[in-house]
């Protein structure tokens, strides 16, 4: 990492100006200098403004005029939040300096920045629209800077891991790590944010920020940094990704997690905790593999008179006998006997526990490497924590505790999990932490391994280097559920698209509805963790036996075989910067709803799936089946499939009251996706050894294409290009469609060009005709007529009218069998022919359950439709209305977004803001026909108090 340095050192370096109280009066000239322009303030207070390309520049303003950068948590390290030197002079050539009326115009190409001599303002325009403006000049304190913009009616999006929130309009946030992992909590706290105005800011320190984003009063939102330095770099683009993009050009693109790192973990001490045997009534008695009970003790906490009968926990199981249920490699064990996936393993994580019990750091480095034999002969990587440095104090004589990851790395360690004890307390700590790893694993592995680190102590930056969990939560609670899945928005937003956070939380339990749910929606999510050893039942995905083992193994199974899709689209977030996890308006910015928090509970899984995980008990019966409520499915020209059963919905609407028994996540692919899926398998062994298949699903409608992108799944050698990507396309012309699988392009060491291709594609009917050209060959496919056939032939298809998505969720409902033809072409060179395959007389009609219905004036309208001022609150608004008698079901219209499925005369709208208006209508439905509209009520919610302020 680079040294702190000075930056193009000033003429009057030696200057310092007073700032116990300073806010900018005026500006009294702007110059041209090499590198910068330099602004002049009154008070003899110089600023700098670094152009560093047409669409982004830099604002320093240093009191002490030192212009340095910004100052480390700690002496010693040498974190770096920008990878583009963000001092340089590489946009000042295409740069002019104007005066204008008001003060001074520098004008990029692309923007004009104006500086305005009278009141020390900045505003940036584009194309003469103010994008961003100040609203007062900037405030510098000997303890805190603070600018203030004018508000656009805009929203705002970033600040890192901020949880229960997205979208930032009208909230104040900290950047601040409050190592609080609830609602509200800060884990990851990032110096960034954008606007929908078209901007973003960077602020270059790793001192703590507030920023307020409720505009409410005055139009106006502030950022301060407790420091008393100005430093900041803006960008603008026209679009959401372009400005996430803009971010990653500067702090560095996301890492892309390393294939086995999309399988669950498990996380644990193996080496420091006891085991005594007990009476299954004893509190913290656990059942092990023997039949038999037994309780853990820390080494600090286990009686005298106990330790006698106690044993130990190891890596190796090396005592034998019955000891060897309590080791690392018994719990991988289970895994794969409970047929559950799993690819990676922490066998360390516990403070104090390490990774060997001889007397010495070699003979623990032994141990260690054995673990790690031992886990890649199952399939699976190893990884370890850690809460002290890197390397040993002495390297000369190392302690047995100590720690050398260089040498972990020789024995094969492949991840990393920082804890917050031994990144610090300050916000480069954690980056620093991250960077110097990565920077070790280069240095050991050279490009064989990438890295993958897991930090709870994340910055701007982090993402290069690291993925975050989102801290310590607890398990058998609903809110651990409902909190998380904004969050997990928010962190995409936040430039961060590799989240993870522990399955059922890392402490309590003891609830199998809620831990199935838990699997079932993190199964749609980039990294899961469980975090054994802390809660109320042991953290695995078997632990509670029966119905939940089944449904937990079913949403693993079915991680494992959407991989092709899951890495092709983790690949997206790293080259393109479109977050896995995305907000609903990154897709469709043109629905304003989809800004708000009436969608922070769903979110689309790549391009092609929309996720509404159940998150709380709405209507649950004893046995964990339930529904959701408010899934908003977009454009109503879009059709929307239950991915796990076939059935169809028009988007364009609210839809309310789905039946989510307790197997089904609600899950909704849309009409034209292409879904790169393999056959399902428990370890990224199993998955990278698949190298001679390929499968594609196609949901036909209209045209549409997806780029399946892969590489070694291991490896830095992506990011010198060694990867491919097959481009598949789907045309769809009334009831003919046209599939193209381009040839690939690209390659890289294990990638193997001869593979056989199966194409399953939706479809009511049998087709008429099957024609298909390999390269410039025609293939002559035979019709089969059993899945048996089909699975045992080539250059064949079939008309499966019994397809199943997800095999494992069979016994659970028989309204899980869709139609598909399945065609399945013999081994060829994908990199060197093309597939083309047409099919006549296919059918794609569909009949969504909530096609919108005819309007029969013969039907009763719903009457005296009021808000119920009782019932509603600062953040909901309830209505209700006379009932009609007989009807089926009502639809509202709130701020004319149609709302289906509505079973009550009354109806709460939730996840608003304060003081807000909302207007309503409604109608009935009978009969697949529908009432006229009522009137129209305007509602508002009611003034927050200061307990409903977060």
């Amino acid at each position: 990492m680079k040294e702190e340095r000075t930056i193009n050192k000033a003429t009057n370096s030696n200057q310092k100006t007073e700032t116990s109280n300073l806010e900018l009066q005026h500006i009294t000239e702007v110059t041209r200098q090499t590198g910068y322009f330099e602004i002049h303030y009154a008070h003899g207070l110089t600023g700098r403004l670094y152009i560093l390309d047409s669409k982004t520049f830099g604002l320093y303003i240093d009191p002490s005029q030192k212009f340095q950068e910004p100052e480390q948590s700690e002496k010693g390290l040498h974190a770096q939040i920008f990878l583009t030197d963000i001092y340089s002079a590489q946009g000042m050539n295409d740069a002019s300096l104007h005066v204008t009326k008001n003060g001074w115009q520098i004008d990029t190409g692309a923007i004009a920045i104006n500086l305005v001599k009278n009141d020390a303002t900045m505003s940036v325009t584009k194309n003469g629209k103010a994008v961003l403006k100040e609203a007062r000049s900037i405030k510098l304190t000997n303890s805190a800077t603070v600018q203030t913009l004018v508000d656009h009616n805009c929203n705002y999006f970033g600040g890192g891991t901020q949880n229960g929130r997205f979208t930032l309009a009208g909230e104040k946030i900290e950047i601040v790590n409050t190592n609080n992992w609830v609602d509200q909590g800060v884990a990851s706290p990032n110096p960034f944010y954008w606007s929908t105005a078209g901007y973003g800011v960077i602020r270059n320190t790793f001192k703590p920020g507030h920023y307020d984003f409720n505009s409410t009063l005055n139009n106006e939102i502030t950022t301060t940094h407790e420091e008393n330095r100005f430093d900041a770099v803006y960008f603008f683009a026209d679009s959401a990704y372009n400005l996430i993009n803009a971010y990653h050009k500067l702090t560095g693109r996301p890492a892309l997690t390393p294939v086995f790192g999309f399988y669950e973990a498990h996380l644990n001490a193996y080496n420091r905790d006891y085991w005594v045997e007990v009476k299954p009534d004893e509190k913290g008695a656990i059942k092990y593999p023997d039949g038999k009970y037994y309780r853990e003790y820390q080494p600090k906490d286990l009686p005298a008179e106990l330790k006698p009968k106690s044993i130990r926990e190891t890596l190796n199981g090396e005592h034998g006998g019955v000891s060897y249920q309590f080791s690392a490699r018994a719990m991988l064990e289970q895994y794969l006997q409970n047929d559950m996936p799993i690819g990676w393993f922490l066998p360390n994580d516990g403070y104090g526990a390490g990774y060997g019990q001889t007397d010495s750091l070699a003979g623990n480095l032994k141990n260690l490497a054995e673990f790690v034999k031992y886990a890649n002969s199952k399939g699976v990587q190893v990884g370890l924590w850690t809460q002290q440095n890197l390397a040993p104090v002495d390297p000369a004589n190392p302690k047995p505790d100590d720690r050398d990851f260089e040498k972990e790395l020789v024995a094969g360690v492949t991840a990393l999990k920082t804890d917050e004890a031994w990144v610090g307390h300050g916000y480069s700590f954690g980056l620093n932490a991250t960077q110097s790893t990565a920077k070790m694993i280069a240095k050991i592995k050279g490009d064989q391994l990438r890295p993958f680190i897991i930090t709870v102590d994340g910055w701007a930056g982090t993402q290069n280097t690291s993925t975050v969990w989102t801290g310590d939560e607890v398990g058998g609670e609903w809110e651990y559920i409902r909190f998380q899945i904004p969050t997990y928005i928010g962190e995409g937003l936040s430039g961060q698209p590799n989240v993870a956070s522990d399955m059922d939380g890392i402490f309590g339990g003891q609830k199998p509805i809620i831990n199935t749910r838990d699997y079932q929606w993190k199964a749609f999510t980039p990294i899961q963790l469980n975090m054994d050893g802390w809660g109320k039942n042991p953290k695995n995905p078997f632990v509670f036996g029966g119905i939940t083992n089944k449904l937990n193994r079913a949403y693993l199974k079915q991680k494992s075989m959407m991989m092709p899709y899951i890495y092709s689209i983790a690949a997206q977030a790293t080259f393109t910067s479109k977050p896995m996890v995305r907000a609903m308006f990154l897709e469709y910015p043109d629905v304003p709803q989809f800004y708000t928090n009436l969608v922070r509970y769903q979110y689309l899984w790549g391009e092609n799936f929309l996720v509404a995980p159940i998150y709380q008990d709405t209507a649950s019966d004893e046995v964990g089946n339930d529904i959701r409520n408010e899934i908003y499915l977009p454009d109503k020209n879009q059709v929307w499939i239950d991915y796990f059963t076939g059935q169809e919905y028009r988007g364009g609407q609210v839809i309310n009251n789905f039946d989510a028994p307790l197997w089904k996540l609600p899950v909704f692919v849309k009409a034209g996706a292409i879904v790169p899926v393999a056959p399902a398998t428990n370890t990224p062994k199993e998955y990278l050894d698949l190298k001679k298949q390929r499968q594609f699903i196609v949901y036909p409608s209209g045209n549409s294409s997806f780029s399946v992108y892969e590489d070694d799944g291991f490896s830095a050698k992506y990011q010198q290009g060694d990867y491919a990507q097959t481009k598949v396309s789907s045309h769809l012309l009334g009831s003919d469609l046209t599939i193209q699988i381009a040839k690939t392009k690209g390659t890289y060491t294990s990638f193997d060009p001869e593979k056989t291709t199966e194409i399953d594609i939706r479809t009511k009917k049998a087709p008429k005709a099957v024609k298909t050209v390999v390269g410039n060959q025609e293939i002559s496919l035979n019709e089969v007529n059993s899945i048996a056939e089909f699975q045992n032939q080539e250059n064949c298809y079939f008309f499966d009218q019994n397809y199943l998505v997800n095999p494992y969720l069979k016994e659970f409902s028989t309204n899980l069998k869709q139609t598909f033809l399945r065609i399945k072409l013999g081994q060829t060179n994908t990199s060197q022919n093309e597939i083309t395959v047409k099919i006549a007389g296919i059918d794609t009609s569909a009949t969504p359950v909530n096609s919108l219905p005819a309007e029969d004036d013969s039907l009763t309208a719903p009457t005296n439709l009021v808000q119920d001022d009782e019932k509603t609150t600062a953040d909901s608004i309830t209505v209700s209305w006379q009932p009609v008698a007989d009807c089926d079901s009502y639809q509202l219209k709130i701020d004319n977004l149609l709302y289906t499925n509505i079973k009550k005369a009354s109806f709460t709208l939730s996840n608003l803001r304060s003081e807000t208006a909302h207007t309503f209508k409604v109608r009935a439905i009978k009969n697949l026909k529908a009432s006229s509209w009522g009137a129209r009520i305007s509602c508002q919610t009611k003034k927050a108090d200061k307990k409903e302020q977060k």
